[in-house]
């Protein structure tokens, strides 16, 4: 008898819960039919996968080598998925995003509501990932619309709008650095704790190069992938923090201070689309929306 796919799902929902009646609960069946398939799968292949350790199953070598290649399948089987999700979301109308995270958790929400309220807009799918994997997103046509901070560096599809952005230092309610209309500098925050933002993205290359021009070292107290972490971290005074305008307007908006920076640091991004101007109506219109949002922080 051949190894059947129901083998294999047994055996990967064992291997992630550790347990044969969390694995039956996935898998919604009885504990005895995984347990049978497991026996099953493990005759067939003549490998001991798992060994009992009181209530848990602990997976052997030999099973965790076989996962790596499972997992990979069923990777597979989940891009195929959720391709078969975006064309039905195409073939109704239905609108794909993909966004950097500084967009998507600060003016998203207020461009969908605004967005949604236009007569007959399809419903929206959003995705908030890193940069290039909203490119990426977008090369393999599984999102509509890509916003992202860096360039794509292939011909992946057309440029339909820009949003030049500086940053903004925001600093914990009630910091002795908070008034004042003058931008502050590296030389005026080198006594502060830093939270630095992105390791390894230009903003972060800008905002390094900034405070090394001006002979300060920056005291880097915490280390965080995005800015909305960063902006959490500021709140609970932790330190400060050189972030793009929109996440400095939720700071403020919560009670938190925010001030100019010099030298510029960039933060601009870019939406991309796929389609071309004749299918892309809704494309464009939500491209509209993104476009006031942004225009309105100036």
């Amino acid at each position: 008898m051949a190894v059947t796919h129901r083998m294999i799902e047994a055996f990967r929902a064992v291997v992630q819960s550790g347990s044969v009646t969390r694995a039956a609960g996935l898998l919604n069946v009885s504990q005895p039919s995984v347990s049978r398939l497991l026996a099953d799968l493990e005759a067939r292949l003549n490998l001991a996968l798992f060994e009992r350790r009181g209530a848990r199953l602990t997976a052997t070598n030999a099973a965790l080598e076989l996962y790596d290649v499972v997992e990979r399948s069923f990777v597979g089987l989940e891009r195929v998925q959720d391709a078969a999700l975006q064309i039905r979301n195409r073939q109704s109308g239905g609108l794909t995003l993909a966004t950097i995270s500084a967009f998507g958790y600060t003016l998203l929400p207020e461009v969908l509501r605004s967005f949604s309220a236009s007569p007959g807009a399809p419903p929206v799918r959003v995705h908030i990932v890193p940069s290039q994997q909203a490119l990426s997103m977008l090369a393999l046509r599984r999102c509509d619309l890509a916003f992202a901070s860096i360039p794509p560096s292939a011909d992946i599809g057309r440029q339909v709008a820009a949003f030049a952005l500086k940053g903004r230092v925001i600093l914990p309610e009630g910091h002795r650095l908070g008034q004042g209309a003058e931008a502050l500098t590296p030389a005026t925050l080198a006594e502060e704790p830093m939270i630095a933002v992105a390791a390894h993205s230009l903003p972060r290359a800008e905002t390094d190069r900034a405070f090394a021009q001006h002979g300060v070292t920056p005291r880097i107290a915490i280390e965080t992938l995005q800015s909305f972490s960063a902006l959490q971290l500021v709140r609970a005074g932790l330190g400060f923090a050189v972030v793009d305008p929109m996440t400095s307007l939720m700071h403020e908006k919560a009670g938190g201070v925010s001030r100019a920076f010099l030298p510029e640091v960039d933060f601009s991004f870019s939406a991309y689309t796929w389609r071309v101007a004749d299918e892309a109506l809704w494309v464009q219109r939500f491209v509209d929306h993104a476009q006031e949002a942004v225009g309105a922080l100036s």
